[in-house]
C-alpha cells in the first residue's frame, strides 16, 4: 500500500512539473508561439503575437504593443499610430472516434462505432499594422501611442523565456521625475 501511495505521489509531482506556462515574450522563430513582424514601408510594420493555450488575451495584446514600441524606438521614432488591430480566439476542436463491440469489422458492417467531438483548447493571437511617427500629432488621436511610455508601462508585465533570450526594458525606459505625477 505504501509503495502504491509513493508511486502515485511521484507521478503527481512529475505531471505537476509539466504544467504548461504562458508564452514568454520572444521571437516566434521555429515555434508556433511568440512575436513576428514584417516591415511594410520605411515607417510602417505589421506585427503579430501568438500565445499558447494558457496565455490570456491581455498578455497577447500587451506583448503586441510592447513589440510595436520596441520597433518604433529602434527605428529612431518616438510615437506610433495603430492603423488596425485585431485579437482572435482560435479554438482547436478535436474529433475522437471510439469503436467497441464485436462482430464483423469489414465495410459496411461496422458495429459499435461512435463519433464524438470534444472541445479542444483555445488560444489568442493579436495582429496589428502601425505607422511610426517622429512626434505626437497636434490633434488628440486615441490611436497614437508614445513608444517610451508604452515600454515603461507595459515592460514590468513582460515575461522572458527561462533561457534568458528575449528583451528586457532598458534602464533608459525608467520613469524620470518629470514623468511622475506630484
Amino acid at each position: 500500500m505504501i509503495n502504491r501511495l509513493a508511486c502515485l505521489t511521484i507521478v503527481t509531482l512529475l505531471l505537476g512539473a509539466c504544467v504548461l506556462q504562458p508564452t514568454p515574450y520572444k521571437a516566434k522563430g521555429d515555434s508556433r508561439y511568440g512575436y513576428s513582424e514584417q516591415r511594410l514601408e520605411s515607417d510602417r510594420y505589421r506585427v503579430r503575437f501568438s500565445g499558447n493555450d494558457v496565455t490570456d488575451r491581455d498578455t497577447v495584446q500587451n506583448y503586441l504593443l510592447f513589440r510595436a514600441a520596441e520597433l518604433t524606438l529602434a527605428n529612431g521614432y518616438t510615437h506610433f499610430r495603430m492603423l488596425d488591430q485585431q485579437v482572435e480566439e482560435i479554438e482547436d476542436d478535436q474529433s475522437v472516434i471510439v469503436s467497441a463491440g464485436h462482430g464483423v469489422y469489414s465495410y459496411p458492417l461496422i458495429f459499435g462505432t461512435r463519433i464524438s467531438t470534444i472541445k479542444g483548447s483555445s488560444r489568442f493571437e493579436a495582429g496589428a499594422q502601425f505607422k511610426m511617427l517622429q512626434a505626437a500629432p497636434t490633434t488628440d488621436d486615441g490611436y497614437v501611442f508614445n513608444a517610451a511610455e508604452v515600454k515603461r508601462n507595459v515592460g514590468p508585465r513582460i515575461v522572458l523565456p527561462e533561457d534568458g533570450q528575449g528583451v528586457k526594458p532598458s534602464a533608459g525606459d525608467a520613469p524620470t521625475s518629470a514623468d511622475t505625477p506630484d
